[in-house]
């Protein structure tokens, strides 16, 4: 007999999205996925980090910028729960839609201003953060060497049209052995960097981008014996802006990394990165995190970069 959620999920061990298209059948799954791209698409909503309770284990909400319009969706192993409904069937998958479009458009208003208060929130914040951050700054003018001070080098994104390229040649039977290996290689050099980067300033330590050695210490400012130097705060922000791979699909990009190290022939490979866009497929339709994985990896707009998951993901 199959766990039930809170079972298989306890409390210390949080579900990954890709843990949910394990735990239903297939129809139950489709019917999420479906949910998931359709409140993404129609309203620019998403499932939230889930949160534990005693009574139900991990639950969903559903919203967009840590404001929420659905809260308590629970996950059984017949479907997934809103509002006391089980989603299981093209009848009751009828019913959320037209329910989620009713819950829309009468908190709509309260919702978009609720964000709107958010954000204005956050706006003073990093006033006041800049200010401080000059002050800071101005101190350390007389050890700074503008030339070899925060020159950051991250792993280069994927080009989308050698992506697309790539599928298009293998859907005609064509093995492209130098494509898939410049693909996979971006591919795991993001993914490699991503991980261990994070694994580093979780210590609160970075790597030096001009040679590779690693810096501690307890201060902003770090310097190395090569003569670049870093605050350690904009090495992070960096991370950010570059969009280094982490947190969601840490499990994922961990296998890739064991994996591609590994593989020899072009099926491995293609394997591989069929395995990792699938990945990146999950988390744009489920919107668990509010930046999809997809974009941590390729070049492009919001907009071009799901266009051509979505795409792929129909055409294996």
């Amino acid at each position: 007999m199959q766990k039930s959620f809170k079972e298989r999920f306890p409390k210390n061990h949080r579900p990954e999205i890709t843990d949910l298209e394990g735990f239903w059948n297939e129809d139950v799954h489709t019917l999420f996925r479906a949910f998931s791209e359709q409140i993404l698409q129609k309203y620019d909503l998403r499932f939230g980090i889930p949160l534990w309770t005693e009574t139900y284990g991990w639950t969903y909400r559903i919203g967009k910028s840590g404001v929420f319009l659905v809260k308590g969706i629970r996950m059984e192993e017949n479907g997934f729960i809103v509002d006391g409904v089980t989603i299981h069937d093209k009848d009751s998958y009828s019913w959320l839609l037209a329910h989620m479009e009713e819950i829309y458009q009468q908190k709509k208003d309260y919702f978009l201003g609720r964000i709107a208060e958010k954000n204005a929130r956050q706006s003073e914040r990093n006033k006041a953060r800049i200010v401080r951050e000059k002050k800071e700054f101005a101190s350390l003018q007389s050890r700074i060497d503008p030339g070899q001070y925060n020159v950051f080098c991250w792993p280069e994104k994927l080009d989308i049209h050698k992506l697309n390229k790539l599928y298009q040649s293998d859907a005609r039977g064509i093995h492209d052995e130098v494509l898939v290996d410049e693909i996979g290689l971006t591919l795991y050099l993001r993914c490699k960097y991503g991980k261990e980067d994070a694994e580093r300033m979780d210590k609160n330590i970075i790597r030096c981008h001009g040679c590779g050695s690693e810096l501690g210490g307890e201060e902003d400012f770090r310097q190395c014996s090569c003569g670049r130097q870093y605050s350690y705060r904009e090495y992070r922000r960096s991370y950010r802006r570059n969009n280094m791979p982490t947190g969601a699909a840490a499990k994922t990009f961990a296998t890739f990394i064991e994996e591609w190290e590994s593989a020899k022939t072009y099926q491995e490979k293609m394997l591989l990165i069929d395995t990792l866009l699938h990945e990146f497929h999950l988390s744009m339709i489920s919107g668990a995190t509010h930046r999809p994985v997809a974009m941590n990896f390729i070049d492009g707009s919001r907009e071009r970069v799901d266009q051509i998951i979505s795409q792929l993901a129909r055409n294996p």
